[in-house]
This record gives C-alpha cells, sequence and structure tokens, in this order.
C-alpha cells in the first residue's frame, strides 16, 4: 500500500475550536488561557462571546415539576406579603399560596432566603428577634427554628442576628442555617445598679453560628470573618449553589471595597472572591448599585447603572479568584429598567420599577417585558422553585408511600 504524501494539518480550524471551547465552565476557560496565546484573546472576540452568552442562558434544561416563586408585598401602608407560583412561560396562570401557619397571621414583611432547596425553602422576617421557619409547600410541612442562641446570656441582653445564608450540606446529609450574632444591652437595664455591675465583668462579642437541622440546635463557629452586609435598600441578597452560600460583603476599613462571600456547609470554611474596580471601565462604581443573582447555575453580580437603564452582567469563573469575573452582557441602555430581584429558568431577568411595576428583561433580544403585576419594587423576590414530595427531614430520595398518596389525591 502506497503511503499517502498528505500532510496533517496541526491547525485546529476556529469554528471548531469555538465551538468546542463554548461548552467549557467559566472557570476552566479561564484556566485555558494560558495554553495557546489566542485563547488569551478569546473574551474580546465578538463571535465566540456571542456562542458562549447563547449556552450559558440555554443549557440548563428545567423540568416539568419546576416553577417560578413570586414574593410581593402590597400596595399599602402595612408589610403584607403574598406568595404565588407560576406556571407557564407567559406568567397567565399562576396560584396564590397560604403561608405557613407561623406566618398566616403575622403583618410583617416575609422574606426567602437563599434559593429553593429540594422543594424546601427557608423563610423569616428580618428584625431584632427573627422568626425563621423551614418549610416544604407542597406536602405542608414546616419547622419553626429556635432563635435562642449557642450561649447563654443574661436577661437584660438582647441577641441581634443577620441571616446570611440557608443551604444543604451534602457531606452530613443536613440542611444549615447560617448567621452573624450581635449582642445589646436593654437601655432601661442602664438604671439598675446589679446591671451595671453585670456589665463591667461581662462581654458579649459578636460570632457566627451555624443551625443544623438535624440536631435542632445552633452551633458557635471559630470563624475570623469580619465583614458588613453588603445589599442595597430591600430584600438582603443570598443564593446557594452546590453546597456553598453567597453573600456580599464588605470590609470595616474599606467600605466601598465590596466583595464576594462564599461559605461551605460541608467544610464550614469561607472564602472572599474581590470584585475588582475595573471589571468595565465604562462605567462609575459610585453611580450604580450592585445586585447578586443566581444565572442559570452561575454566579453573576448585576451592575444596575440607573442614570443610563444600563445593566452591566459579570459571571464568577472560580471562587477566590478575582481575575475570573467576566463581564459576559451589557443590556441597554433602554428606556427603563429597574431592580433585579431575581433570574428565571430562560436565563432572563425579573425586574421591579420604582413605578411597581414588575418586568422581564430577556438577555437574548435585550428588550424588556412588563408582566402586568404589580409590588412595591425594593420588596420583591422571584425564586426558582422545584416541587417536593420529600419530607426535609428524610435523605432527597424517591418516596413510593407519597408518590401514590400525591396520584391519588390524598
Amino acid at each position: 500500500m502506497a503511503l499517502s504524501t498528505e500532510k496533517v494539518s496541526n491547525c485546529i480550524p476556529n469554528d471548531l475550536v469555538y465551538s468546542i471551547m463554548s461548552k467549557l465552565p467559566l472557570k476552566s476557560l479561564h484556566r485555558f488561557k494560558c495554553v495557546h496565546k489566542s485563547w488569551v484573546l478569546l473574551f474580546e472576540n465578538p463571535y465566540f462571546m456571542n456562542m458562549y452568552r447563547k449556552r450559558l442562558i440555554s443549557n440548563i434544561s428545567y423540568g416539568d415539576d419546576t416553577y417560578l416563586l413570586l414574593k410581593k408585598t402590597r400596595l399599602d401602608f402595612e408589610n403584607h406579603s403574598f406568595l404565588y407560583l407560576f406556571y407557564g412561560e407567559r406568567f397567565d396562570n399562576k396560584e396564590r399560596l397560604d403561608w405557613p401557619p407561623p406566618f398566616q397571621n403575622d403583618d410583617r414583611d416575609i422574606n426567602i432566603l437563599g434559593s429553593g432547596i429540594n422543594g424546601t425553602l427557608c423563610l423569616y422576617v428580618n428584625n431584632i428577634s427573627s422568626k425563621v421557619v423551614v418549610w416544604n409547600p407542597e406536602i405542608e410541612e414546616f419547622k419553626v427554628i429556635p432563635h435562642k442562641p449557642s450561649v447563654s446570656v443574661q436577661h437584660y441582653v438582647k441577641v441581634v442576628d443577620q441571616l446570611h445564608g440557608f443551604g444543604y450540606d451534602f457531606v452530613r446529609d443536613d440542611y444549615k442555617i447560617i448567621r452573624y450574632v450581635e449582642f445589646y444591652t436593654d437601655l432601661f437595664s442602664f438604671f439598675d445598679a446589679q446591671v451595671n455591675i453585670s456589665l463591667s465583668n461581662v462581654v458579649y462579642d459578636p460570632f457566627w453560628e451555624i443551625y443544623s437541622l438535624k440536631s435542632n440546635s445552633w452551633r458557635k463557629l471559630d470563624l475570623d470573618m469580619t465583614t458588613f452586609y453588603r445589599s442595597p435598600v430591600g430584600v438582603p441578597e443570598q443564593v446557594y449553589m452546590n453546597g456553598v452560600c453567597h453573600w456580599l460583603g464588605e470590609s470595616e476599613t474599606y467600605i466601598d471595597n465590596v466583595y464576594l462571600v462564599s461559605f461551605d456547609l460541608g467544610t464550614e470554611e469561607f472564602a472572599l472572591t474581590f470584585i475588582p474596580s475595573d471589571v468595565d471601565n465604562n462605567i462609575n462604581f459610585e453611580l450604580v448599585d450592585t445586585h447578586l443573582i443566581l444565572l442559570n447555575e452561575s454566579i453573576a453580580l448585576i451592575f444596575n447603572d440607573a442614570q443610563m437603564n444600563t445593566f452591566h452582567i459579570s459571571i464568577l469563573g472560580e471562587i477566590g479568584v478575582k481575575e475570573s469575573w467576566i463581564k459576559l452582557f451589557i443590556v441597554g441602555p433602554l428606556s427603563y429598567l429597574g431592580d433585579p430581584i431575581g433570574a428565571g429558568k430562560n436565563g432572563e431577568i425579573f425586574v421591579a420599577k420604582e413605578d411597581n411595576e414588575l418586568a422581564r428583561c430577556d438577555l437574548n433580544t435585550h428588550t424588556i417585558q412588563e408582566l402586568g403585576i404589580k409590588g412595591v419594587f425594593h420588596r420583591c423576590q422571584m425564586v426558582i422553585y422545584k416541587k417536593s414530595l420529600l419530607s426535609f427531614s428524610e435523605k432527597p430520595s424517591f418516596n413510593l408511600r407519597k408518590f401514590f398518596c400525591s396520584c391519588l389525591g390524598l
């Protein structure tokens, strides 16, 4: 057999390279920049970036048991909150859900902490004494979380906590909540001589602690994480993904230095990812609001430039690596935008306008569409929710009894 004299090319066509690399996670793509000189410039290539954007917002496939939950507050002088389950792509079908019994007669503003996990939500009222409830709406199961901290304090000491995350610990098969606890003395106690003597001997330093659903108790964490919670006016923003809770923080000395805090529920360790000021050279960070969302299972930051009615959206490639923030979307300028309240199943961003109209921003077409729904703009949340017949006290596995009960309407 005669040997072929045809030369085999070592060069891979760019179209094939782009097709393959557009399917990679952002973390891998960021690391592969050192493999080939031309790959360093991939994020400056409009053709490749367009491919990557489309893949990012269409890569996740949700089943028929996945819906959108809208929490909104009524337009009145009181904080009456409502929860709606949306069916269909056009939001023309919705079902109002009753809050679990601990909240049914509560006039305060009810919030959802983080994301829906295995059909389970964490609800809370954020004030001096937080009321927290873990709830599965599908089977109407709920559990009131104890507020008492893991350390004993005197009766004249008030406990003030800030919830930072709710999630699932895959290592220990447990649901957990993390919070920051501070202590304040009741002002009326200063008139008590005995209390003043005690105050000179006892100092309660703030600390972090974690709640375990299995043990139904809080436990103090040995964490040197001095951070201030950073959030725009309204509902605090926390997201959960793959066993890790995320929120925005800032240091005491550098208030304008914002970073992402990531707490691993399995290892119970945290990591900081700084947000470089040059993540976008075209916007003035003193004039924008920074929002944290989960965009198709990617950590995303939305820089809301209200003056220009423009969103600048950056995706995180790797936790702890500030250089891995990649700007993927610039939406606008449009006739109007609003404050982000969550992301949908198809990569769209939901916003609440200042006139209290809710709308959907399509990242594919860069258009915005009103939903015909009103809610107080800084007190709305949109959460992706997957129904589950599984009790949160059980392992996430198939439950045959509940399946048949559901089919029979029992």
